[in-house]
């Protein structure tokens, strides 16, 4: 798993998802508007506006 995408109503969900699926450290970073009208929430059919990533994730 090297990125969850959640919008605010799931963030926290999903920061619990990536401490528990063992991301050694993860990061919250917010998705620009331009980027989160294509990327739906990982919960939910919503926008995403958050993303959580391993640290040493390349995907952001």
């Amino acid at each position: 798993m090297d990125k969850i995408l959640a919008c605010k109503e799931h963030v926290e969900e999903a920061l619990d998802d990536a401490v528990y699926g063992g991301f050694e450290l993860p990061v919250l970073d917010q998705l620009l508007p331009v980027d989160n009208s294509k990327q739906k929430c990982g919960y939910c059919e919503k926008d995403a506006i958050y993303v959580v990533s391993n640290k040493h994730s390349t995907t952001i």
